[in-house]
């Protein structure tokens, strides 16, 4: 009885160190020893011959932790909440598995190096396959406490991660010895990033914050923007909004993801009622830029390659796509669209099409919203606001990222728009769905993450949730809450500083990835050996 009170000790341990550590909440260190308790429970199950349970025991302690960080998806999708509960789990369980049968055929120290080096090869992979759901990278958790963590422009989230791991393996070691040295090196590890971080935060140059930006929060129940009845209202009570908050010297509104809705014509979007609005917005106040998400659609052309999931309207005998897409009006009236490229699993795209494809007809959309397989965009395109000489706010310009919502969880793929000479990080996002819990805190504070790797100013543009503008060391400048109707009018430099991390993108999961793979082969050649 007193074993199985460990074993459940350190479980529920393992789960709720984690998720008392991750944001909203401000005690990132927490994560320091957050996996102690599951390696010190693989270590009893070693010792008293009982490996079988291991797994078992383990999957509940990660699986407390991804239920009480992520429970509010179930706002949004039940299905979709259940399924990533239990695949993200196992997902994050496999590095255990991985360690517990490295430590069995070469010993604990190369097996702890291992778990290290597989959990960041699970993170990276996690990136980038159809069911990519990076929102629990570990180094996302230091997003509450920027000051912390300012070499991210050197390293991106992956490098907290690593930093992590790294002194939970140390202090876990120290569980068994009491080596001076391993003692030193543990307290170096923990101590001299955060002085590193402290000094770069200081390396602070003089800015000119010539771009005034005005943030639109128009905080409509996301349950009822899609109703058509409500689309020219909500699009009217949009230019008010609008027309309160610019000023002589602005050059960009930005307003939220899906602010224009009936899914729109991409061929006829200059006679749809939203962009002749905001184009008679425009010559109200020349040269005004503007950044909208709307939900848009093309038909494809006779002859025309169609992608995996093309549409079909019977009416018009056509296939078509449909985008979640940000478009761009620039200063001159001139119109562009991005669509967005990073698709939620499940929700804007059916994973693995050449297995599933059969399932089309579950996710087949109408015209009125933004779900289903969507249309992507190969590659990631940043806005450049032309202010030029029909503007009375002088002869510079503005170039945007037009991130949409998911988007912005995914650090080496913002690199893609700041290449493009992007110096201004926008987020246009929906989170209401998931109503008021954490979910919407979590998403605002992951792009303080990305101001830092860049080194770029970023806005958010939230329809409810949080609109905000951070500055370039990840700090809050101003925001708008929960439920809170509104603008923010703010001034940004525009930044042109390109991080090594810009450059470089994950390299540190690409390293690890390379070192899991050859080690993992000469792990496997001494089990077949033995």
């Amino acid at each position: 009885m007193n074993k199985r009170l460990i074993y459940i000790t350190l479980t529920v341990l393992g789960g709720l160190l984690p998720a008392i550590a991750w944001p909203p909440n401000t005690l990132p260190f927490l994560l320091f020893i957050a996996f102690v308790p599951l390696l010190l429970l693989e270590q009893h199950f070693t010792e008293k011959g009982r490996g079988t349970f291991f797994g078992l025991y383990t999957y509940l302690g990660l699986f407390i932790f991804n239920l009480i960080t992520t429970w509010w998806v179930w706002n949004a999708s039940p299905g979709g909440a259940v399924f990533m509960l239990f695949a993200n789990t196992f997902l994050m369980l496999l590095p255990f598995l991985v360690y517990r049968f490295t430590k069995r055929i070469v010993g604990q120290g190369r097996g702890l190096f291992m778990f290290v080096i597989s959990w960041l090869s699970f993170e990276y992979f996690h990136f980038r396959w159809d069911l990519a759901y990076p929102w629990l990278t570990l180094g996302n958790a230091f997003a509450t406490t920027p000051s912390i963590i300012q070499w991210y422009e050197y390293t991106g989230a992956l490098g907290g991660s690593f930093w992590i791991l790294s002194v939970n393996v140390l202090i876990f070691h120290l569980t068994q010895t009491v080596r001076r040295s391993a003692q030193i090196l543990t307290a170096s590890l923990i101590v001299f990033p955060v002085c590193w971080s402290l000094y770069l935060g200081t390396k602070q140059q003089a800015q000119c914050y010539n771009n005034e930006v005005v943030l639109i929060q128009p905080n409509i129940d996301p349950y009822l923007k899609f109703d058509p009845s409500r689309k020219y209202a909500d699009i009217d009570s949009f230019i008010t909004l609008c027309e309160s908050a610019i000023t002589p010297k602005t050059k960009l509104i930005i307003l939220p993801e899906t602010a224009l809705v009936g899914n729109m014509n991409e061929d006829q979007l200059v006679q749809s009622y939203g962009i002749r609005q905001f184009k008679n917005l425009q010559k109200r106040n020349p040269g005004v830029g503007i950044l909208v998400g709307a939900s848009t659609h093309r038909f494809y052309k006779e002859g025309e390659k169609l992608p995996i999931y093309p549409r079909y309207l019977e009416q018009v005998d056509k296939y078509y796509d449909s985008y979640n897409t940000a478009v761009q009006i620039d200063g001159n009236g001139d119109i562009e669209t991005y669509h967005k490229s990073k698709l939620v699993p499940g929700v804007e795209s059916l994973p693995f099409p050449q297995f599933f494809k059969q399932f089309d007809d579950l996710m087949q959309l109408d015209l009125g919203g933004v779900a289903g397989n969507l249309g992507i965009d190969q590659q990631a395109k940043s806005f450049h606001y032309s202010v030029g000489q029909k503007s009375s706010h002088g002869s510079s310009s503005i170039s945007v990222a037009p991130l949409i919502c998911y988007e912005s969880i995914f650090g080496e793929y913002v690199g893609q728009f700041v290449k493009q000479r992007a110096d201004i990080i926008a987020v246009i996002t929906n989170d209401g769905w998931w109503k008021n819990t954490a979910g919407h805190k979590q998403h605002m504070h992951y792009a303080r993450l990305r101001a830092i790797e860049y080194r770029r100013y970023v806005v958010r543009s939230a329809n409810t949730g949080i609109t905000c503008a951070i500055d370039d060391n990840g700090e809050v400048l101003k925001q708008l809450g929960w439920w809170e109707r509104g603008t923010l009018t703010v001034k940004i430099p525009s930044l042109k500083y390109t991080t090594f991390y810009a450059k470089a993108g994950d390299y540190i999961g690409k390293l690890a990835l390379f070192i899991f793979f050859f080690m993992g082969l000469s792990v496997l050649v001494k089990w077949k050996i033995k």
